[in-house]
């Protein structure tokens, strides 16, 4: 009697996470190299895919590069979107919610070094990519959170002579540079800012410079 030798059928990938991984690939290289210089083949190598595989999904490198940036702003809402009832509890003076949601953040850009390269890499100059990026994803979600400001700032809760768009990108600097700049860090100090315990330290940190007890 004969024995099979064949290999049972290879389970196929599920389709998310190919998805997912696609665009996590791609999101790492528009951050390292920009738009221009980033290519698919270097994409497609990154999770051992053929180039060809991916322009079928995707078509275009600038189709690739919008689908990665939806990627990127659905899971940051997904990890620190405030809830309505958060929303105004903050611009009722609740300064706890503020602090849950910049340790939530602080480890979000930890882990997802990424999104703040990838949007300095696109805002280095003004770009029809940059501009359609930014209508779908940040401005709404900036307005809301001018409004949160104002009503914070009435409860003095923030100084009167700092305006709001500042406050934003203090706060947003504050929590994604360290982490954006690793290697920096890494080379010019010896310290891995990635670590737990430095992510740790840092979400204490910023949350004692902007909402000090």
């Amino acid at each position: 009697m004969s024995v099979s030798t064949a290999h049972p059928p290879r389970k196929p990938k599920d389709p998310e996470r190919t998805r997912a991984d696609i665009l996590q690939a791609a999101l790492e290289e528009f951050a390292r190299r920009g738009f221009e210089a980033a290519t698919v083949r270097d994409i497609a190598a990154r999770i051992g895919m053929s180039h060809g595989m991916i322009r079928y999904h995707y078509e275009t490198k600038e189709k690739l590069w919008f689908a990665a940036v939806d990627f990127l702003f659905e899971r940051l809402a997904g990890a620190v979107a405030l809830s309505p009832e958060d929303q105004m509890r903050l611009e009722a003076g609740d300064i706890s919610v503020l602090r849950d949601w910049l340790r939530g953040y602080v480890r979000y850009c930890a882990r997802h070094p990424e999104h703040a390269r990838i949007m300095m890499q696109e805002s280095v100059a003004p770009s029809d990519r940059l501009r359609q990026a930014l209508e779908k994803h940040l401005i709404v979600a900036h307005q809301s959170g001018i409004k949160i400001l104002e009503g914070m700032k009435a409860h003095g809760l923030i100084a009167e002579n700092i305006h709001p768009i500042s406050y934003i990108y203090m706060v947003s600097g504050a929590c994604q540079n360290m982490f954006a700049l690793a290697p920096e860090v890494r080379y010019a100090l010896g310290y891995d800012a990635l670590s737990d315990e430095a992510v740790d330290a840092h979400s204490e940190a910023v949350v004692a410079i902007f909402c000090p007890e």
